[in-house]
């Protein structure tokens, strides 16, 4: 789970995320450790998921 920052970006991010993948939000899944990225690794796989259609344990590294 996401416990860092919180900006209206992210916030808008979360939702269009949300929206595409089933009302699972982008910290939504266990094998993430979302608290180790950086808000910008975070907002970035965020937003390549939205450009690509996968889900974040796709993209995260």
């Amino acid at each position: 789970m996401w416990e860092s920052e919180f900006t209206e970006e992210l916030l808008d991010l979360y939702k269009k995320y949300a929206a595409e993948h089933y009302g699972v939000e982008p910290d939504g899944y266990d094998e993430l450790c979302c608290n180790a990225m950086t808000y910008e690794e975070f907002v970035g796989f965020i937003k390549e998921c939205l450009a690509t259609g996968k889900e974040m344990p796709e993209v995260v590294p």
